[in-house]
């Protein structure tokens, strides 16, 4: 994906749910407005299809009819419709469904459902807006939350990814000004080997019983860090100070403290998603509450059966899973970037992250 904001690669490994009524990645009986979540899912699908078939390529209806409107199957068997349009269709569709599970599903806003869906959000919209995310990150302690808080991972990679981008064009805050290209390049490649381990910490620190593939710490070797020579980090890794010189400690960098090494990674943990213990009995958020899409645009969202009676799904502590090694893990299913049902992750790599660190790479070596 080509967005700059955060494109997201591939979703992670979903843990299926039984559910009477599958909608997105919640079980709609669980909603406090079952019918009402439905519908509205319903009508945020039939405004992707129209923005695609209508904005895309000057209309891309046999396509999104041959692909059942699956984004993944149209970026890759119809690269005419405009990867870009198909993305900014579905991140008008991803904004509608926080609107729905704000509206009729207010009781799961917790939930590793609702993180699912939001990280849909921030993956499909250009620059999105963050701070005006309703209920994100989920804060700490509260009723029917995910087991992995997977908003504060993702906000730490992002800041991790701007420090890395601020670590590389800032060559004086170590005391010295580099001429030397030798020393340059190696500046350079300091700080990506830096927020290299700063990821791994983001990941294995905040969710460290959480297996790492449904986090997509696979897909972050995959498509970055064994790219990005990985294993060759160690020595830089041991040479510059990365949470202080290199600023990867600070607050607005990430906060990172612990920063692992090629030759000794944390060990995998090995449970799957679930929801805590808890109900969420009343709106979070009052009867009508809004939020922002983007800087100058604000969704009003009003909320529907706020008297219904909801209920919360008993804690299940997670299935162990077979992880293997350490500091990679074994991913199953087929990792794609639709909607699909299901506690799960839709953590993925942002595509901006990758262009960065080869154009920092690039500019180093002039």
């Amino acid at each position: 994906m080509s967005h700059s904001s955060c494109a997201l690669l591939a979703l992670a490994a979903l843990s299926s749910l039984s559910s009477a009524k599958e909608v997105g990645y919640f079980d709609s009986s669980s909603c406090a407005d079952p019918k009402g979540f439905a519908t509205c899912y319903e009508n945020a699908d039939t405004t992707y299809s129209s923005c695609v078939n209508n904005n895309c390529a000057g209309g891309g209806e046999s396509c999104y009819n041959s692909c059942g409107g699956s984004t993944s199957c149209m970026n890759e068997q119809c690269p005419g419709l405009g990867v870009d349009c198909i993305n900014a269709c579905e991140c008008e569709r991803s904004a509608l469904q926080i609107d729905c599970a704000g509206q009729s599903c207010w009781n799961k806003v917790y939930s590793c459902e609702y993180q699912a869906t939001a990280l849909d959000y921030i993956s499909f919209c250009l620059n999105p807006d963050r701070d005006g995310l309703p209920y994100w990150p989920t804060p700490d302690d509260v009723p029917d939350s995910c087991s992995c808080n997977t908003g504060q991972i993702e906000q730490k990679l992002y800041l991790i990814n701007n420090q890395m981008n601020t670590c590389s064009n800032n060559q004086t805050n170590i005391g010295q000004v580099m001429t030397n290209v030798d020393a340059i390049t190696e500046y350079a490649q300091a700080c990506i080997c830096c927020s290299f381990s700063a990821i791994i910490s983001a990941i294995w620190g905040t969710c460290p019983d959480t297996q790492p593939s449904l986090l997509a710490a696979d897909e972050w070797f995959v498509g970055l860090l064994n790219p990005g020579h990985w294993e060759d980090c160690g020595p830089y890794l041991e040479k510059y100070d990365c949470a202080g010189d290199l600023g990867f400690g600070r607050a607005d960098a990430g906060g990172i403290t612990k920063f692992y090494s090629p030759g000794n990674l944390p060990a995998n943990g090995t449970k799957s998603l679930y929801n805590l213990d808890g109900v969420v009995s009343t709106p979070v958020s009052g009867d009508v509450f809004t939020w922002t899409f983007a800087s100058s645009l604000v969704h009003t969202v009003t909320v529907s059966s706020a008297d219904a009676t909801a209920t919360g799904a008993k804690a299940s502590g997670g299935n162990d899973v077979t992880a293997t090694g350490t500091g990679t893990s074994t991913a199953t299913g087929t990792a794609e970037s639709d909607v699909k049902s299901g506690v799960g992750s839709s953590l993925r790599v942002p595509s901006w992250t990758i262009a960065s660190i080869f154009g920092i790479l690039a500019l180093s070596t002039l």
